[in-house]
């Protein structure tokens, strides 16, 4: 990939949209190019991770085109999320239903926020 990647294929990565020959190419790409690290992170204002019984639960919120926002929750067993007007929103809603999903979870050490580009290229799951 020669140049910066579209905001559209940003957009498709981290919703998951992508075939798996355009991720590793997105993927490759955001090893090296920070500026388009820094669009990615700009893009996704919430991006956490909770290591349940069930394996990681992972939740983001996407910035979309539109204005709107996509927040989502996915896992092993698990895949789902709504639109929002706001961060705020969305950032309520992930964290109620969460709570309604896992309520015998306690965040340990290994939950918290993420980069994916830095902690799990290769391994996406989204």
């Amino acid at each position: 990939m020669d140049e910066h990647i579209s905001q559209k294929s940003l957009e498709e990565y981290s919703l998951d949209k992508m075939v798996d020959a355009s991720v590793v190419k997105i993927e490759e790409h955001l090893l090296i190019c920070q500026f388009c690290r820094a669009r990615l992170e700009a893009m996704e204002p919430f991006n956490y991770v909770h290591f349940t019984a069930d394996g990681p639960i992972y939740s983001r919120i996407t910035r979309l085109a539109t204005g709107e926002v996509m927040a989502r929750h996915w896992g092993k067993d698990l895949r789902g999320g709504k639109l929002f007007r706001t961060v705020s929103e969305g950032k309520r809603y992930l964290t109620a239903s969460f709570a309604q999903m896992f309520p015998e979870h306690t965040c340990g050490a290994k939950c918290g926020p993420t980069r994916e580009h830095e902690n799990f290229f290769g391994t996406k799951a989204g």
